[in-house]
């Protein structure tokens, strides 16, 4: 596989090493480590969202 980049004002061909020592982009990815991943970020802001809600209104009240 070759890519393409730009080298001053021409394209420059690059294989499969070169683009992984420059961090080329990879078609691989785990869709269930992301899910688990956004699940974990919503049972965090869960439990934690109305915490911090009743702080701010706790905060407010105080002001008033």
């Amino acid at each position: 596989m070759e890519e393409q980049r730009f080298c001053g004002s021409v394209l420059e061909g690059l294989d499969s090493s070169e683009l992984y020592i420059c961090g080329g982009v990879s078609a691989e990815f785990n869709l269930g480590n992301i899910v688990a991943l956004i699940r974990k970020i919503m049972d965090f802001l869960d439990d934690y969202i109305p915490s911090l809600i009743n702080g701010f209104k706790d905060g407010y009240n105080a002001l008033k």
